[in-house]
């Protein structure tokens, strides 16, 4: 279904040039669990992309044409690619920091295309100190800092011992976060 895009969010779209990409970007640091085996990583990546169905703010994208009269309207992307959005990455040795927040600022330099849902996520291995990255990027056209909080804060859990929970992409019940899945 295509939908107008609201005027500030389209102001975002607009105003993006190569020296002013309008995404925002977050690295999130988390511990292994204790036990967790040498294809941890690797299985919490495949999780991340083996989702029964995206929810529907991170399958739009987008468009303006002559149809359109043109005017930007979001189109949902009929071509859909988990592999492209959800990434897999290692860092080069030693795995500092240093070599994390360079990868980091690589993946932040780069422009979100229009012709696809704007955002991506990479899971990063390769620390020295054990732990496992998360960096996402996001257009400030689809989220702004209290809704991207709101997501990421229905996602996680304080409960070190709680298991499974579902990718910030992924639809499922989430009534306080209607903006998200569409529905009420």
């Amino acid at each position: 279904m295509v939908s107008v895009i609201d005027p500030p969010s389209a102001a975002f779209l607009l105003s993006e040039n190569r020296s002013m990409p309008m995404h925002v970007g977050g690295l999130q640091l988390f511990e292994k669990p204790e036990g967790a085996g040498p294809d941890y990583i690797r299985e919490m990546y495949e999780s991340m992309r083996d989702i029964d169905e995206v929810a529907p703010l991170f399958l739009k994208h987008p468009h303006r044409s002559v149809k359109t009269g043109a005017q930007l309207v979001w189109r949902p992307d009929e071509q859909f690619d988990i592999e492209h959005h959800v990434r897999h990455s290692a860092l080069p040795a030693p795995g500092r920091y240093r070599e994390l927040f360079e990868l980091c600022s690589r993946l932040h330099s780069t422009r979100l295309a229009w012709e696809r849902p704007l955002w991506e996520s990479h899971v990063i291995e390769g620390l020295a100190d054990g732990k496992v990255a998360l960096y996402t990027k996001i257009h400030h056209a689809l989220v702004d800092g209290i809704s991207a909080m709101r997501l990421m804060q229905s996602v996680l859990t304080t409960d070190p011992d709680e298991r499974g929970m579902l990718a910030p992409w992924a639809r499922h019940s989430r009534p306080h976060l209607t903006w998200l899945t569409g529905h009420a």
